[in-house]
């Protein structure tokens, strides 16, 4: 349960540093980016440390389509990195409401384990993370851009979900 809830965690925050902070055209339309539903597709686990998880995302992009070429970053909590995330290359298609699926690959910290997950999934609160991201991403058929950004506190990127 705390696995699948930091995945659900880490795909988000991905999802809408991108979506909030891609290139420089039309930032007025990127700032109106919408995320209207987000749900877990599938997960596996692989070991004790790591898995894959395909989540579906619905957009609902005014601005010009999103090619994103690569996206990771860091979840932390209290300052201690929980674990680490790589999302798949995917589009969001401009100026219409559409579903997105996001593969993405989550490994934990070392001294992190799947019990240690759980247990902290019991007081958990997400005022306490932030994370580091760095992406690479096209708006439109501009220049790809490289973007990183650090400390984005994580309760920022999911209120209003």
């Amino acid at each position: 349960m705390g696995k699948k809830t930091t995945c659900r965690i880490l795909a988000f925050m991905a999802v809408c540093t991108i979506l909030c902070s891609t290139g420089c055209t039309n930032l007025k339309d990127i700032r109106n980016i919408r995320i209207e539903s987000f749900s877990i597709k599938s997960l596996s686990i692989k070991g004790l440390d790591s898995a894959d998880a395909v989540f579906e995302v619905c957009v609902d992009n005014p601005a010009k389509d999103i090619a994103v070429s690569y996206l990771d970053g860091v979840l932390y909590r209290s300052g201690k990195a929980l674990g680490t995330f790589t999302i798949a290359p995917f589009d969001i298609e401009g100026r219409s409401s559409d579903r997105t699926d996001v593969g993405c690959s989550i490994r934990l910290a070392p001294g992190i384990s799947p019990l240690t997950l759980m247990s902290m999934a019991r007081d958990f609160d997400i005022s306490d993370c932030t994370m580091d991201v760095t992406a690479r991403a096209r708006v439109g058929k501009s220049p790809q851009k490289k973007l990183t950004l650090k400390d984005i506190p994580v309760k920022r990127l999911i209120n209003g979900l």
